[in-house]
């Protein structure tokens, strides 16, 4: 009973991959993990990727003492782009979660951990909208501790590091 128990469960395990594949949306998201001890004190660039037709519309970055929100200002195309937090440009409004216009991005503690969120909606003013694409969860202490990639490996926004040659892993 036990090992058959066991080959149904290696068997979901082999299958999870195919069924994660599946999905017609989702995505993943990587923090640029430098290295550096500079990086405990900005927010990093990120690296999302999407698998549906929607790109991102929406990017919410959460933590403790603050909450900020950015919105693109445009569509974006293919099925992958880069943001730097610090300064996301042109393409991205930023706005707190008062609603208001936000014009300093930067973490408050290398410590406070964030919830990076993507969505392919936009939310209400101040609003966190629905993650449907990729979540990651980092301090960015620990991004100014390694290099590499700091990727997101579960539905909960669990993150470790990755090999950037790796990612994004398949959709």
């Amino acid at each position: 009973m036990v090992v058959s128990r066991l080959r149904g469960l290696t068997a979901l395990a082999l299958l999870s991959p195919f069924l994660v594949s599946c999905q017609p949306t989702g995505g993943h998201v990587a923090a640029v993990a430098t290295g550096h001890f500079t990086a405990g004190h900005k927010f990093p660039v990120v690296m999302v990727t999407w698998c549906g037709e929607d790109p991102p519309r929406q990017i919410d970055l959460i933590g403790e003492s603050q909450r900020r929100h950015l919105v693109a200002t445009r569509d974006f195309e293919g099925r992958s782009l880069e943001v730097d937090l610090s300064a996301p440009g042109e393409d991205w409004s930023i706005v707190g979660g008062d609603g208001r216009p936000v014009y300093r991005m930067g973490p408050e503690s290398s410590d406070e951990e964030y919830l990076l969120g993507v969505g392919s909606e936009e939310a209400g003013p101040g609003e966190a909208a629905e993650h449907d694409i990729a979540v990651l969860r980092f301090t960015t202490g620990a991004l100014a501790s390694e290099q590499g990639l700091y990727a997101s490996v579960s539905g909960e926004g669990e993150a470790e590091y990755a090999d950037p040659a790796e990612f994004p892993p398949a959709c």
